[in-house]
């Protein structure tokens, strides 16, 4: 009893990468200017973006994104050894999803496409004609290769930011947490925001007062200075100091 392959265990994680293969698109930029693709519509094929249905699997496979081991390159492999040029003579897109549908295995489809700006393209595990397990999604837009992002990530990343919005918001609740005391029983802090710049007419009522005030006490002792410049002083002779004369000391005399 023959046993199918098993997918491979996980999609190396790629998200942090961006792929441009500027000399990849130049040449195909050559390609079509000398008419040697076929263009598979009637729009003139632009020289700055010159990726279509018809070439953008082969500009994928010069990316890291691509698997060797996949089952288109086993196909690109045959068309070479056939003399089928990868550019000028391959297969379309779509009818190189109906050659994968023979095998079984890792393949990689293009599941849509607006040329020349947007494409995505499809890493899937298939199991038999009609069966396919999808393992990843990569999309080129303008010219340029990105992994999209897993259902995984995508939470990952937006319960991350929850989580921390919440915290940051438990973090400043918990300076007003409530307390207990004996006294007052449980009592909080209210987080009042800071009052504006704008003064209370009341204080300038009181600023105001104080300042004529002020004016007033200034007034009053220039005024008393003044005063007391005017005073004039008599000139006083200075009168003797009259001491008392000494008393005479009698001493006794011993004979």
């Amino acid at each position: 009893m023959s046993t199918q392959p098993a997918p491979p265990d996980a999609t190396p994680n790629l998200l942090h990468v961006q792929f441009k293969n500027p000399e990849f698109l130049s040449y195909l930029s050559h390609l079509q200017s000398t008419g040697q693709v076929a263009s598979t519509t009637t729009a003139k094929p632009d020289p700055n973006h010159p990726l279509t249905e018809h070439n953008v699997m082969s500009y994928f496979a010069t990316s890291p994104f691509f698997d060797r081991r996949s089952n288109n390159e086993q196909i690109r492999m045959q068309n070479i050894a056939n003399g089928i040029q990868a550019l000028t003579g391959a297969m379309p897109a779509k009818q190189e999803e109906q050659e994968l549908k023979r095998f079984t295995g890792l393949e990689f489809v293009l599941v849509h496409s607006r040329p020349p700006l947007c494409f995505v393209i499809q890493k899937r595990w298939r199991t038999s004609p009609t069966e396919t397990t999808p393992l990843a999604a990569y999309y080129v837009v303008n010219d340029s290769i990105y992994q999209a992002p897993d259902l995984y990530s995508i939470l990952a990343t937006r319960l991350q930011s929850t989580v921390y919005g919440l915290k940051s918001s438990l973090e400043t609740q918990r300076r007003a947490k409530p307390s207990f005391d004996s006294r007052r029983g449980h009592h909080g802090r209210f987080i009042v925001p800071d009052p504006p710049a704008e003064s209370d007419p009341r204080s300038k009522r009181a600023s105001t007062s104080e300042a004529d005030e002020d004016d007033g006490t200034a007034e009053a002792e220039d005024e008393e200075e003044e005063s007391d410049e005017d005073i004039e002083f008599e000139d006083v002779d200075d009168q003797p100091v009259t001491r008392a004369s000494a008393s005479q000391v009698k001493r006794a005399r011993f004979d």
